[in-house]
């Protein structure tokens, strides 16, 4: 189910439908498909093959992740090897799933762009040198996300033990206690909401203390954490393969925290998939309906004004799983975005009346700047997801123009919301600091806005076999060089993502969701594309894109909390990035240029018989 926006400020342009085949052409060839695995089936989940065909057992990425048996492990790998070819033959760049009745098997994504863009349209990212088609840069955090477990590599720590003990005799109550108090401190607010806890749950406890314990000293927490890691895979495979009989709200918060934070001390990465997760916790929620939450806190919160018999505890139970539900939407559009993925989950526009907006923000209370922040994440999504399914249908004048005004409304809405935003750091009496790092959520979504406004004019390039190295100049909307002015501040967004990374306090930078760690990285790799492009044009690029570099990769290793925490992750990336650009000039200029891109982008210009950068 595909979230819309109820704004019809922000409709989208859409692709236009595809050109009907002529009676004397072949039709093209029907993709195979291979019906989903029985545990998928069975539970109606996404089923997909992420590792492809030459693992030495055939499963499904869910089954894998949970470490379920799944069916295809007994059947032919013929069946598969003929699957994929016929997928890679007829529909190269869809790797397709469903919860239904079937499933294609598909190639990583990762590995399956190596033809779409001839005239390599992602020039930015050719800084890196990897094989062609290695990373699929369309999802931009998701391949950022590739690159830091490439250059971070695996850990030499052994495998956790799968103990049956319970959390109470690995840690003793006082243990418990402070851990659940640690979380409570440092990541509580990251959530905007308060834990329910309507009944004894030791999954709830369980989830606060493996996120908690990479506050342990290392002694402690090499011998703690990888029993909780065990306990914890135990306790989610039974929830999501038994989804039924675990469906709590006790169930569905401890699913959503696991979705933000990685287990430290050696927790497989591989194994683990936060979208999976948080797509497992919404499916709980609808089942158990907290998706009609928001109506049902403002119908009893009207009728309550109206003196009908409306207790406040019942009134206040209702707030509390709007709000869950809320955090949900928003927790899974923050791992969807820039992933390449679409959310489960459906907002409707009933948070914008639960948490009105006024005149004197953000309140006098914890409460107030919590839902606050709901609300103001809720509608930056909904924006960016607006933003994303805009489509470059033609060059004609009209769809040119109609491309724009869509990006244009998008980006207008934006700025609202970031008009909000920009001063409660200064003025908010609680939680000044996640006021702050909001900013790094919101100027990452407008980066991958403008990111995705130029991705869209080069696809439709590239698909219609269009050679012009002066591409970006041919899509001019009422005689604006859009393309370029949305280069230029896209260089400026990145870079004021970093500076408000900077600016926070490095005490509580640690405790933030692993993926916004992405979105630093993404902000230091595009600047740094930036650069190497330039550079290749044989023109300076003035700024502190260097200085800037360096004390972020300091900061992060400030702010880490332990040796494979996704900040040292992070750091271990732009160090990475920054050191091939200190080693340019040993580089031969056709390392540099990779497969011989074009000479110009949308992040340059040539004027008067020289190139001005953006």
């Amino acid at each position: 189910m595909k979230r819309t926006h109820d704004d019809k400020s922000l409709e989208s342009s859409t692709a236009g439908p595809s050109s009907s085949t002529s009676k004397t052409t072949k039709p093209p060839r029907r993709t195979k498909t291979i019906q989903a695995c029985n545990s998928c089936r069975k539970h109606k989940t996404r089923c997909e093959i992420l590792d492809g065909i030459n693992q030495p057992l055939i499963r499904c990425h869910r089954c894998k992740v949970l470490g379920a048996d799944c069916s295809y492990q007994a059947m032919e790998r013929s069946i598969f090897e003929a699957a994929f070819a016929i997928k890679s033959e007829n529909a190269p760049t869809t790797c397709a799933s469903s919860s239904d009745a079937s499933v294609s098997p598909s190639v990583p994504t990762a590995s399956m762009h190596n033809d779409i863009f001839p005239n390599l349209p992602h020039q930015i990212w050719s800084f890196l040198r990897l094989p062609r088609g290695t990373l699929d840069w369309t999802a931009p955090l998701e391949a950022i996300q590739e690159l830091m477990k490439q250059v971070s590599g695996t850990h030499d720590c052994p495998p956790p033990p799968i103990p049956n003990d319970p959390l109470e005799t690995i840690l003793s109550p006082d243990q418990i206690d402070h851990l659940i108090a640690i979380f409570e401190h440092n990541y509580l607010p990251w959530l905007n909401f308060n834990l329910i806890r309507d009944r004894v749950n030791p999954s709830l406890d369980l989830a606060c203390c493996v996120v908690a314990s990479r506050h342990l000293g290392e002694g402690t927490r090499s011998v703690v954490a990888p029993r909780l890691q065990a306990l914890c895979t135990g306790y989610v495979a039974k929830m999501i393969l038994q989804s039924r009989k675990s469906e709590t709200l006790e169930s569905i918060q401890c699913l959503l925290i696991l979705s933000l934070w990685v287990p430290v001390c050696g927790a497989d990465e591989g194994s683990r998939d936060g979208r999976l997760l948080i797509a497992s916790a919404v499916t709980m929620a609808m089942n158990m309906r907290l998706n009609e939450a928001c109506e049902l806190a403002l119908a009893l919160r009207e009728s309550q004004s109206r003196g009908g018999e409306v207790s406040n505890h019942e009134l206040l139970g209702a707030m509390d799983r709007a709000r869950l539900w809320l955090a949900l939407t928003n927790v899974e559009s923050l791992l969807c975005t820039g992933s390449g993925r679409h959310p489960l989950s459906k907002r409707t526009s009933g948070y914008l009346k639960m948490v009105a907006l006024s005149p004197d923000l953000p309140g006098s209370n914890l409460i107030a700047g919590q839902d606050l922040r709901l609300r103001l994440l809720a509608e930056l999504f909904d924006i960016t997801e607006a933003g994303i399914a805009i489509r470059l249908r033609s060059l004609s004048d009209i769809d040119v123009e109609h491309w724009h005004d869509g990006f244009m409304r998008v980006l207008g809405s934006m700025d609202r919301v970031t008009r909000i935003l920009t001063p409660l750091p200064m003025v908010a009496e609680f939680d000044g600091f996640y006021f702050k790092t909001l900013h790094i959520i919101e100027r990452t979504c407008r980066s991958l806005v403008l990111y995705h406004a130029c991705l869209t004019a080069r696809q439709h390039f590239a698909n219609s076999d269009n050679d012009n190295p002066y591409w970006f100049k041919q899509v001019r909307p009422r005689g604006l060089d859009v393309l370029l002015i949305w280069g230029k501040e896209s260089v400026a967004v990145a870079e004021s993502v970093l500076v408000t990374f900077l600016e926070s306090d490095v005490r509580l930078l640690g405790t933030m969701p692993d993926y916004i760690f992405n979105m630093i990285a993404f902000a230091s790799s595009f600047v740094t594309g930036i650069r190497f492009l330039v550079i290749q044009v044989g023109v300076d690029f003035p700024g502190s894109i260097e200085r800037l570099l360096e004390r972020t990769i300091s900061k992060l290793n400030q702010c880490s909390l332990s040796s494979d925490s996704a900040a040292v992750k992070c750091s271990a990336l732009i160090a990475a990035m920054l050191k091939l650009w200190m080693d340019r000039i040993q580089i031969p200029e056709e390392g540099l240029r990779g497969n011989s891109p074009p000479p110009y982008s949308p992040y340059d210009r040539r004027s008067s018989g020289h190139v001005s950068t953006c």
